[in-house]
């Protein structure tokens, strides 16, 4: 539909299309039209509460003391695995513990390669972690302040069937 919409001069680009809601995207189909603030529209919006529940009008609210005794996060995908921090693209061949701000779905093609997975928000139930559980890759969501407190090349411990996460020199002997 983006593309669509696009070719017929209606947006600005097919990506746009994730700006408009159900009831616009109907309107720009049947009468040609689009809101008039469409291109002010943020599509990122503000960011997610690491835990959190919708309102009935959808909207984001914060969920306190969602952190089990213990743990860092909330476990997302079964495993137990060591591998290097990383913020950004792993390099090739490297089996990295990605650490990201939210769950993406654009991350899924470096799934097959990662060591492990880290968000600082996300839920078990996101595409990304159900992927990362079908190709045995250990995922903990919820991890407040994950990319400060593990800084891209540290050594990582992440166990996806606890939420644990920490420096794997904190291993001992």
């Amino acid at each position: 539909l983006g593309n669509r919409l696009a070719k017929a001069g209606l947006l600005a680009d097919a990506a746009a299309v994730r700006l408009l809601d159900l009831d616009e995207l109907r309107l720009a189909l049947e009468e040609h039209s689009v809101p008039a603030d469409l291109g002010a529209r943020d599509v990122a919006g503000p960011p997610l509460p690491v835990a959190f529940r919708l309102t009935p009008a959808g909207l984001p609210v914060p969920v306190a003391g969602h952190h089990r005794p213990h743990h860092d996060g909330l476990p997302a995908s079964g495993g137990r695995a060591t591998g290097i921090a990383r913020h950004g693209q792993p390099g090739p061949g490297e089996r990295a513990v990605l650490v990201v701000d939210a769950l993406d779905p654009r991350l899924a093609p470096f799934l097959p390669d990662l060591a492990g997975l880290v968000s600082e928000s996300g839920s078990a139930l996101s595409h990304l972690a159900i992927l990362a559980r079908e190709m045995h890759v250990p995922a903990v969501v919820g991890v407040p302040d994950a990319r400060r407190r593990f800084p891209d090349g540290a050594r990582l411990l992440v166990d996806g069937t606890t939420g644990e996460v920490r420096l794997a020199e904190e291993d001992g002997p």
